[in-house]
């Protein structure tokens, strides 16, 4: 059972709501078994696709789908058995497409007669596909990379504006996304997950987000005394992070540890932006947030932290799932990063329902009393694409207009069966599926969710979010409308990254990798004035390695990114 989506009227406003009727199911007629994929449909068959989503003042609305042939979605034009492969440069994805067991993947085969078969593995697995000619029919890999330009500027994928208006014209993409990923020779590639526009985000009723966040056990700071207005700022924090040392807190057996962060990836920069470090300088060029005092003021933090017992060795050798272990485990009081604890708490409170991490904010330095940190990739998290070998390109098209559907959107985040719309248009969970997430994600993901929001409009969600989310509701409330911060666009910065094989993009990888190691002397120094001293060889270093002319780079490209977005400045501290 699926749904279609329709505007009506009622006292004078407009109203959306969620109708449930049955899709009519349109069957290909087929004289044997079918092996691969449909191909494009033939002359005289039905071509009209559902009009254009009309969008009211406040949320991205499909038009009322009737059963008729003429009037079906496009991804109901071929249904055949039709089998998508699908490399996602991610190698810790471990998606195993199950049409059976899986009620996401079930309904997307019934819906488009796709099956996908997922492959996965990092950026060197990526470049090999490349080099060997031997790319899958569909590339998911980070918006920002290098290798999403190698792959548009070399004519290794497909225009999707082509595509779209030929198979697929209900394919719903923000238009400000088309014209930020519009290539230089005019075309269009990339569909952005995790956007935000200023289009999306008024139809859908969206807001920026930031995973520049420190958590908090909150049983623990309930147990120490204190609240979570006491770590808005720095010496706050500590202070809560000492409790828990000098009380010897534990959690079944085990001491826990006040303070655990990622080094390898970027809590030193995170923790720099909560004291109020920015990439764009007063003049309006673009800087290395390494050269900033604020780098320096949280270098200076993260040394006391290790010189008092917060913070161990265990930050500087540990990847994500180890953290994620960690955190899941109860064994971590405070961290910084919501991708460190989005889905470890879940887990935690699965076994234990008195221990929850909740959102602590950020907290002020020595020089700011106003908190300002970049959105969380704007321009997107991941970039999907179609390989222009694709033989299936028109269903694979299609296939991305099922996906960006408001229903599929939300099945996929909350599991089909789990939800319904309320008359206000949130979601109302069903309380079964709702109560099997809480007590057991994995069961939850494996019967229910579809973890494929690969293409689709993380707005959509935001604006339908429910009042009555579960034991986080009043948590992710408070992460998304907390009106002590400054969430500012960050598509300017984020879009900066070096062509591959360039000088600058070696420049780059060099300083990333001697970032890692320098941070382990600069933070565990004996005292602040060697923690000051290390960091001063640690700038020259990068200096040698080539990060003047890194910058000189950047710049270039963050300037034409403003000038995209009609910015003279793009920190907001600076306007």
């Amino acid at each position: 059972m699926t749904g279609s989506w329709y505007v009506y009227k009622k006292g004078g406003e407009i109203m959306r709501r969620k109708k449930l009727a049955a899709w009519v199911l349109v069957l290909a007629m087929v004289s044997a078994t079918i092996t691969g994929c449909g191909s494009s449909p033939a002359n005289g068959s039905a071509q009209a696709s559902e009009p254009a989503e009309e969008r009211s003042e406040s949320m991205t609305e499909s038009t009322e789908v009737a059963g008729s042939a003429e009037e079906s979605p496009s991804w109901k034009q071929d249904t055949s058995d039709c089998t998508v492969t699908w490399f996602l440069a991610y190698d810790w994805y471990g998606k195993k497409f199950d049409e059976v067991n899986n009620a996401f993947d079930r309904k997307l085969y019934e819906e488009t007669g796709i099956k996908i078969e997922i492959q996965t593995g990092d950026t060197d697995k990526l470049n090999m596909l490349i080099q060997t000619g031997k790319l899958p029919d569909v590339i998911t890999l980070d918006a920002n990379s290098t290798q999403r330009k190698l792959l548009e500027d070399n004519g290794l994928v497909q225009p999707l504006e082509t595509l779209r208006e030929q198979y697929a014209p209900d394919l719903v993409i923000p238009q400000s996304m088309i014209d930020w990923y519009t290539n230089k020779d005019g075309h269009w590639y990339s569909i952005a997950s995790y956007y935000y526009g200023d289009d999306n985000i008024a139809d859908n009723k969206g807001y920026y987000e930031t995973h520049n966040q420190n958590y908090v056990r909150d049983d623990i700071l309930k147990q120490i005394g204190m609240d979570y207005d006491d770590l808005r700022t720095k010496e706050g924090f500590l202070n809560a992070l000492r409790a828990v040392k000098e009380q010897n807190i534990e959690y079944n057996g085990q001491k826990v540890v006040p303070y655990m962060v990622l080094f390898a990836d970027k809590a030193a920069e995170q923790v720099a932006q909560q004291l109020g470090a920015s990439e764009e300088d007063a003049e309006g060029n673009y800087q290395s947030i390494y050269t900033t005092p604020e780098f320096r003021e949280a270098m200076l933090l993260f040394n006391q932290m290790y010189r008092e017992g917060l913070l161990t060795d265990v930050s500087f050798t540990v990847d994500k799932s180890q953290l994620e272990q960690e955190v899941a485990a109860g064994h971590v009081f405070a961290s910084t990063a919501k991708t460190n604890v989005s889905a470890a708490r879940e887990s935690l409170y699965a076994t234990d329902n008195d221990a929850k991490i909740l959102y602590a904010g950020q907290f002020t330095g020595d020089t700011n009393t106003q908190i300002m940190v970049p959105a969380n990739n704007n321009m997107g998290w991941t970039a999907t694409l179609i390989n222009k070998d694709a033989e299936n390109a028109d269903r694979i098209i299609r296939l991305f207009a099922y996906l960006n559907t408001p229903e599929a959107v939300l099945d996929n985040e909350w599991g089909v069966g789990g939800w319904t719309l309320s008359e206000d248009w949130l979601v109302v969970r069903e309380p079964e599926i709702m109560a099997l997430k809480a007590s057991n994600p994995t069961e939850f993901a494996a019967k229910y969710a579809g973890d494929m929001g690969w293409t689709s409009d993380y707005t959509i969600i935001q604006g339908t979010y429910p009042a009555d989310g579960g034991v986080w509701t009043d948590d992710v409330y408070q992460q998304t409308h907390d009106n002590r911060i400054v969430i500012y666009d960050d598509k300017c910065f984020a879009n900066v990254a070096p062509v591959g094989g360039s000088d600058e993009a070696a420049i780059q990888a060099r300083i990333k990798e001697y970032r890692t190691q320098a941070l382990g002397k600069i933070i565990t120094a004996s005292t602040p004035e060697q923690c000051e001293a290390e960091l001063d060889a640690a700038l020259v270093e990068m200096e040698n390695l080539g990060l003047g002319k890194l910058v000189a780079y950047q710049n270039e490209l963050f300037q034409k990114n403003k000038e995209k977005l009609g910015l003279a400045f793009a920190f907001p501290g600076n306007q």
